[in-house]
């Protein structure tokens, strides 16, 4: 079994560096191409950047056409939708979901942590074993 351990970390060791040489080639090449399309990259950035205030500017004449007219389709292309929106005090809401014995999301992380220290008579605690690698290993000989 030390052996096919040892084995094993070989390879793991191999596959990782082959996959460190794969990530650092990408990244160059993700580099040079960067570098070669400069221009391109720069006309995408900025052409975006127009469009997105050309329709801001749409929507805000769009609210005023409908401010003024009423209309939710002032004009093809362009509409109006109402959302409904809703503002209150988060306490008071889970005050009134609790009266009204609404499902609750449990806080799990919370939960978890007050049980390892002091579990509920419902909680079972056990321990598992689960194997770790270590980050930076050594070939194995």
């Amino acid at each position: 079994m030390i052996e096919q351990l040892k084995e094993q970390i070989r390879n793991v060791v191999g596959a990782r560096g082959r996959a460190q040489k794969a990530r650092e080639e990408k990244a160059s090449a993700m580099a040079r191409w960067e570098e070669a399309n400069s221009a391109l990259l720069a006309e995408v950035t900025a052409s975006t950047q127009e469009a997105s205030e050309a329709e801001d500017i749409l929507r805000g004449l769009t609210l005023q056409a409908y401010a003024q007219t009423g209309d939710k389709a002032p004009v093809a292309g362009v509409g109006i939708r109402e959302v409904t929106k809703l503002d209150y005090d988060t306490r008071v809401a889970f005050d009134w979901a609790v009266e009204h014995k609404m499902a609750l999301k449990l806080d799990t992380s919370a939960f978890a942590k007050i049980s390892k220290v002091s579990p509920p008579s419902f909680v079972k605690v056990s321990s598992e074993p689960q194997a770790t690698i270590a980050t930076q290993l050594e070939v194995a000989k």
